[in-house]
């Protein structure tokens, strides 16, 4: 009873019932990771692709695991320590973007933070518990790794969002509009955009897959999915670093993305690393000053991949840790600026 289940990185879970039993209705179709966690046993993750229609019994069995806690001295010195470490976690893991900022760890105690040789490493013995206050989500976030170094940050784990109850219709309306913004501009927005190119750009011709005639007349003008939503795209030519304003050229009929073996899902493809431009909003402040400079009327961020191919959906999903590299904008919005994978734009 009371076992937590949920799929990662969404708003989508339930808890089981007095006799351990869970029901999930009208999932839609795509790959998830299901999350089973109750604190005092060890946690369960399944991979799934699920299809619309689909009825599936999954039964698990939940091995205790005892709660292993470090004897704890607290002095002024040692708590001083601890809230620095803490200071530079928060800017780091939620972001100093306006959303960022706006987000508070409701249990901050359950941290642990181990500094050697300027690498910062965060353990959670449980949950964090977050409130967005500006996006208006609860987040139950399973830490699994954090380490911060002069160059790079690193962290992954499973989230479980959930909406918190407005106290007006005001905050309502407000929390529709920010998380409009966060979607604008973010990697879940370009691939999204990818996905609906793909489809714009190739047809079924019995078994295989063809590219429809009208392409070229679309490709890069305003019928173009990425011209629409306000993206450019550049890739690094050959034998170039990607470091310099020389080293990338204009997407050109390049597909960026092939089909995959599910109908969902894409494979995206590019060599060394792409630049992104959004052009439909201004870098926040936040950034600009983060970066000793003055705000651009676009955001710049650049994505690089760990593999020649990647696995994301028409959806803008995308399920491989640390598969896909954000620098620049992107990079810069943390935890405070996610959204559900289960979120659905208004509709206009």
């Amino acid at each position: 009873m009371g076992v937590n289940i949920f799929f990662s990185k969404t708003s989508l879970g339930t808890t089981t019932d007095k006799d351990g039993f869970y029901t999930f209705k009208y999932i839609p179709e795509g790959r998830y990771e299901l999350v089973i966690s109750m604190i005092g046993y060890k946690m369960e993750k399944e991979d799934l692709i699920l299809f619309n229609k689909d009825r599936i019994a999954m039964d698990f069995r939940l091995t205790p695991e005892p709660i292993q806690m470090k004897e704890i001295n607290v002095t002024w010195k040692s708590d001083k320590v601890w809230l620095e470490n803490y200071d530079l976690f928060k800017k780091t893991f939620l972001g100093t973007s306006v959303n960022g900022e706006a987000c508070r760890i409701l249990n901050e105690y359950v941290l642990t933070f181990d500094r050697k040789r300027g690498l910062l490493v965060a353990t959670a013995s449980r949950p964090l518990q977050i409130e967005n206050n500006r996006l208006g989500y609860g987040i139950v976030y399973y830490l699994d790794e954090f380490k911060l170094d002069d160059v790079y940050v690193r962290y992954a784990g499973d989230s479980f969002f959930t909406e918190m109850e407005p106290q007006s219709e005001g905050q309502t309306k407000q929390w529709i509009k920010n998380r409009q913004i966060a979607y604008n501009g973010s990697l879940r927005h370009f691939l999204t955009t990818l996905g609906k190119r793909f489809e714009l750009r190739y047809k079924m011709d019995g078994e295989n897959l063809v590219e429809r005639d009208d392409w070229l007349s679309i490709s890069g003008r305003k019928g173009d999915p990425l011209i629409k939503e306000g993206f450019e795209v550049y890739l690094t030519k050959s034998h170039k670093s990607g470091i310099t304003i020389s080293d990338y050229r204009a997407l050109l009929n390049d597909s960026l993305v092939s089909s995959a073996k599910n109908d969902s899902e894409l494979l995206l493809s590019f060599n060394k690393k792409m630049k992104v431009y959004y052009k439909k909003e201004s870098e926040e402040m936040n950034y600009a000053l983060d970066n000793f400079s003055e705000p651009k009327h676009q955001q710049t961020s650049y994505i690089l991949l760990g593999k020649d191919l990647v696995i994301i959906d028409k959806n803008g999903r995308y399920f491989e840790t640390y598969m896909i590299e954000q620098q620049g904008y992107m990079g810069w919005e943390r935890v405070g600026d996610q959204l559900p994978f289960d979120y659905v734009q208004p509709k206009d």
